[in-house]
């Protein structure tokens, strides 16, 4: 059924409203600080950032369409990086990503 002028609620039904592309990237699985960099590369998770991985104040998510935030862990990014996501949003902290490994 065409949409026509004006519009009604229901013609908004199931609008990606905030339509951002996400970013794919290798990572481990989320652990605490000290087990990290013994973890493989064998995820993918999601950013909203414009790199190839995620830095300090992009979103990460489990899910390519970013409803899944990731858990306040530690995430090992690529060969020696890191990024330590705090809260329950999914945010990179500050200061993150680190090469600790």
């Amino acid at each position: 059924m065409p949409i026509a002028s004006p519009y009604k609620f229901s013609d908004w039904y199931g609008y990606d409203k905030d339509c951002t592309t996400l970013t794919s990237f290798s990572s481990s699985t989320g652990t605490v600080f000290l087990g990290v960099c013994s973890l493989n590369l064998g995820q993918t998770y999601y950013h909203d950032g414009t790199g190839t991985t995620p830095v300090a104040g992009d979103a990460v998510y489990s899910d390519s369409a970013g409803g899944n935030p990731l858990a306040a862990f530690y995430y090992r990014t690529g060969t020696k990086t890191v990024i330590k996501i705090t809260g329950t949003s999914g945010v990179v902290d500050s200061g993150w990503p680190q090469a600790i490994c």
